[in-house]
């Protein structure tokens, strides 16, 4: 299983081992052996292979799965309003912020530190670990319509749209579908800007700008940040009446394939009723509930990917690459047991093109990290985090400078976790 799964060429393979043959008689005895008979046959048994691969996949029922969640961040005075893939995760991020001087004013008076607003650092994750720890005052000023005022600030790591993203853990418990790990890179950059000391401010006057030093972080701050995802929030109403159910405690929701848009997928946001169950068949949705009238379903609509050269940022996904290994793994269940099915779960995700597995080797747990885990959110009643060793994946990135490295490979490593509960897995670039 899996044999041609990799991008192995088996003609230039043997072009590379021609010249490594010194007596030409052998060589051309070598060459038109195996380059008129192996090469054929490979080919041919490469083509029966993917077919074979083909008929057991159309047989074999597929593995349920939740939709692939799509996420970046973009200027928020540069996004497309008709931006029909990407939506804004807070729609009032779109408004204009606006800071109340009397409020900050009272606020920074009793002591306590004031709101601002959102900005990005495009910093690696070390870095922004140490400016968390370090508890960093920057300085600045607030200016209004006749002058500026002198003030110091703080920085606190936003975690409003972590939460957000978050909430699909529970999503995927309602539609009854197995856990998915999110790729969040993008909202461990997010930060809040807080004002804690200004001099002589004029309450009446209105706030008109505020520049503040950042620093060593001066050049890569993204001060009008705007989180985006391919979720819609949609309301879709059942158009036929709810049938009893076997049981006769529970009513049959119908939702018509027409409803729902073909290269869309759908995720059940919430429900008033009990849910028993729910699942699709030839393209309409059934919902198995308590409730014995038609009503509203508030559904999650996954739009498909979109062209990533219309952003100024990379997308971020925790799309896999199909292939037949992993849908049979995927369905069947399958533990990873050894290194090779190591490198293809790793290898099987698109965030793959930005790091390179190396090697994996167990350590003592209580050795530093360069990750983090994506799922803290999640409580695992079994799992006590006092183990004695990790299990540490070394990667190679392809862009040393790219500040997403250290979050990206915090991603597949959050991801294998679900696979080695055993360990503490963590990661490290190499």
């Amino acid at each position: 299983m899996g044999i041609f799964d990799s991008d192995f060429d088996m003609e230039n393979y043997v072009r590379q081992r021609i010249p490594e043959i010194e007596n030409l008689n052998n060589r051309e005895l070598f060459k038109k052996i195996v380059s008129n008979s192996v090469v054929e046959i490979y080919k041919h048994v490469k083509e029966e292979y993917e077919l074979l691969e083909k008929r057991v996949l159309e047989q074999a029922p597929k593995a349920l799965s939740m939709p692939d969640l799509i996420t970046c961040v973009v200027p928020a005075d540069k996004y497309d309003l008709t931006d029909t893939h990407l939506k804004p995760m807070f729609a009032e991020d779109l408004e204009e912020v606006k800071i109340n001087a009397q409020d900050m004013v009272t606020s920074v008076k009793d002591g306590k530190e004031f709101y601002l607003y959102t900005c990005m650092i495009k910093a690696d994750y070390l870095e922004l670990k140490k400016l968390i720890q370090a508890d960093r005052i920057f300085k600045g000023v607030i200016e209004n319509e006749y002058d500026e005022t002198p003030a110091e600030f703080i920085l606190k790591p936003n975690d409003k749209y972590r939460k957000k993203a978050e909430e699909l853990y529970n999503i995927a418990k309602l539609n009854y579908l197995p856990w998915r790990s999110l790729n969040l890179s993008y909202f461990y950059k997010l930060f809040d800007v807080y004002v804690t000391k200004i001099e002589n401010w004029d309450e009446q006057l209105e706030v008109k700008k505020v520049t503040i030093e950042f620093d060593e972080f001066g050049e890569r701050i993204l001060h009008k940040p705007l989180p985006v995802w391919n979720i819609n929030e949609v309301i879709i109403k059942a158009n036929s009446y709810p049938q009893p159910a076997i049981d006769r405690k529970y009513y049959e929701h119908y939702l018509y394939q027409k409803q729902f848009i073909t290269e869309h997928k759908y995720l059940l946001k919430h429900s008033d009723f009990i849910i028993r169950n729910i699942f699709w068949r030839d393209g309409d949705l059934y919902i198995i509930c308590d409730s014995d009238l038609p009503g509203d379903w508030k559904f999650y609509e996954f739009c498909p990917p979109p062209d990533p050269k219309n952003y100024e940022n990379p997308l971020m996904s925790n799309e896999q690459f199909k292939s037949f290994s992993r849908d049979v793994i995927e369905y069947f269940g399958q533990r990873i047991k050894t290194r090779t099915e190591v490198v293809r779960f790793l290898d099987s995700f698109k965030c793959n093109e930005y790091l390179s597995f190396v090697d994996a080797k167990v350590i003592s747990a209580k050795q530093d990290s360069e990750t983090y885990s994506m799922e803290k959110f999640i409580e695992y009643e079994y799992r006590t985090g006092d183990r004695l060793q990790s299990l540490e994946f070394s990667f190679r990135p392809k862009d040393e400078n790219f500040y997403l490295n250290r979050d990206l490979m915090s991603f597949l490593t959050t991801a294998i976790q679900n696979l080695f509960p055993e360990y503490n897995c963590v990661g490290k670039l190499v």
